[in-house]
């Protein structure tokens, strides 16, 4: 048998076998959408109204998400109304904070500040 011919029903045989055998795209297409959790609009909604009212939650701590610039002032240390504004501003050009360490990427925000008010933040 020439190497062509084997080369041929290798790739044959592979073919069959991730058609057969579930492997092909479409396939892990399909079970990948399937295992995803289906999030309804009114669970987003609900989520959403729950979120607003706790910007500042009973254990006194701030979501860096959430709250309002007038909130972060008076309830962090060492900040001021316009370190508060940058806050706001740039998680409304970002998006949403992913760790409470992002923050020190607002200008304005450094280390001595994230040590300051650390046990106070959340997301």
């Amino acid at each position: 048998m020439s190497w062509k011919t084997i080369v041929q029903r290798s790739l044959v045989t592979t073919l069959c076998l991730f058609l057969l055998g579930g492997l092909s795209p479409l396939t892990w297409a399909k079970k990948n959408t399937a295992e995803k959790p289906a999030t309804t609009l009114s669970q987003q909604t609900e989520a959403t109204e729950n979120t607003k009212g706790t910007d500042i939650n009973q254990s006194g701590k701030v979501s860096i998400n959430h709250a309002s610039a007038e909130e972060l002032a008076e309830k962090l240390n060492g900040i001021g109304k316009q370190k508060a504004k940058a806050i706001v501003e740039y998680r409304e050009k970002y998006g949403a904070f992913n760790s409470i360490e992002n923050i020190l990427e607002v200008q304005g925000i450094g280390p001595a500040f994230l040590e300051k008010n650390k046990n106070k933040l959340m997301l």
